[in-house]
């Protein structure tokens, strides 16, 4: 046989073995979406129509448009308005008589796989009165901080809030919000930061989002687009999740992962090679006086409007539920783990800038030992469920009448 009838055999075989992988890599595809979700694919934008490029935050809502936000655990279709906003739409000024309370957050409270009408400031709203007020969600998923920060001085403020609630991330926040710590964190770092100057003062910096902004305009690469072609939404995720599992991802340094705000110090026996104890707590202080700067700049603006403030510690799965703590605790023996600590440090902040806090925590885990529905999801994702949602809205309406911040502010 000659060299080239062998190459043509040795061709074919790779071909006809390359076909049969792509085939049932695209049956485990269609498997999934109907054992999972019950149907073969989405009906609407799928999670890369999203978001549009935006000049100073990175990404925003597209306008006028719906898409289903899809995970191992749920598929569910979010809309979004004209302002590009989750929800219906509304006039510019409230109505007469009407209460407007605007949330700044990000996924958690933008209800990532729960439907329109199970998000946390529907049911809020449904709670307070329909007719008396008008919760309007401004949570985007991913968003920082200072993404928030710009969201509301840019459009939120216009919209005239009696009431601006900030939904504060203690998972991620901090570590997203500050460039240095940002990069032990995550390595793309899309989005814009912010840093104190030598006076002290607040700077956003939107260095490393002009960049990303190109990056967006060039489109994908090659390697993405084919890969995206021939491997299904689906079967990424579960490849994600594999991944994780078997390499730990970026939890082999829970110093940044899981962070200051969780833990009473530094795990030195998980330590990234040649970082040292100096290094985290210096980056975890800095980052954490960025925050607040933000905070402190939200409630100015905030005031100035003729709005109150007042915020909330996001709840997470791990320090609501005792069996995600064990496991994570058996992971990480030598780590000192402490789950009350992010409300803790909000309220001393609060206390310390005058911002009332909403403690949401302590009522999360009675409702979690009440038992009832699932609280968040499981299976790659761990946001709160539409029942998550609501004791969360039942929360922060009790709240909000105990610390008195529902009568309405006088607007300029």
């Amino acid at each position: 046989m000659s060299i080239l009838s062998r190459v043509g055999r040795w061709a074919g075989s790779a071909a006809m073995v390359l076909v049969a992988v792509l085939v049932a890599l695209w049956v485990a595809e269609f498997g999934l979406r109907l054992v999972l979700h019950g149907h073969l694919g989405t009906v609407t934008g799928n999670e890369s129509e999203w978001h549009v490029p935006h000049p100073t935050r990175g990404w925003a809502h597209r306008p006028s448009t719906e898409f289903r936000m899809e995970k191992l655990a749920y598929s569910e279709v979010a809309h979004i308005n004209s302002r590009g906003i989750r929800g219906p739409e509304f006039d510019q000024t409230p109505r007469p008589g009407v209460t407007r309370i605007l949330i700044v957050s990000d996924s958690g409270t933008f209800g990532s796989g729960v439907a329109d009408d199970q998000t946390v400031a529907v049911q809020l709203q449904r709670l307070l009165g329909n007719d008396k007020f008008e919760v309007i969600n401004l949570a985007v998923a991913a968003y920082s901080t200072v993404q928030e920060y710009l969201w509301l001085i840019e459009d939120g403020l216009s919209y005239k809030p009696d009431l601006v609630l900030l939904g504060f991330a203690p998972n991620n926040d901090v570590q997203t919000n500050y460039l240095p710590l940002q990069k032990w964190f995550q390595r793309d770092a899309k989005r814009p930061y912010a840093r104190l100057d030598a006076n002290g003062q607040l700077v956003i910096d939107n260095d490393q989002l002009k960049e990303a902004l190109e990056r967006k305009r060039k489109g994908p690469s090659l390697k993405t687009r084919l890969y995206d072609l021939l491997v299904g939404d689906m079967v990424q995720k579960v490849i994600r999740e594999a991944s994780q599992a078997v390499t730990g991802g970026r939890k082999t340094d829970p110093n940044v992962w899981i962070g200051w705000l969780m833990m009473d110090d530094v795990a030195m026996d998980y330590a990234r090679k040649g970082r040292t104890r100096e290094q985290y707590e210096q980056l975890w202080r800095e980052g954490w006086a960025v925050t607040g700067a933000l905070i402190k700049a939200m409630r100015d603006r905030s005031q100035a409007a003729g709005a109150r403030f007042a915020m909330w510690s996001y709840p997470a799965k791990v320090q609501v539920e005792p069996e995600t703590l064990e496991h994570l605790q058996q992971s990480l023996p030598k780590a000192k783990l402490d789950m009350a600590k992010p409300e803790r440090e909000l309220k001393t902040l609060g206390q310390q800038l005058g911002i009332p806090v909403i403690e949401l925590l302590p009522a999360m885990q009675a409702a979690q030992r009440k038992g009832g529905p699932p609280l968040y999801y499981s299976l790659g994702d761990e946001h709160m469920t539409a029942s998550g949602h609501r004791a969360m809205a039942e929360a922060i309406a009790a709240q909000l009448t105990s610390l008195s911040l529902l009568s309405a502010a006088a607007r300029p």
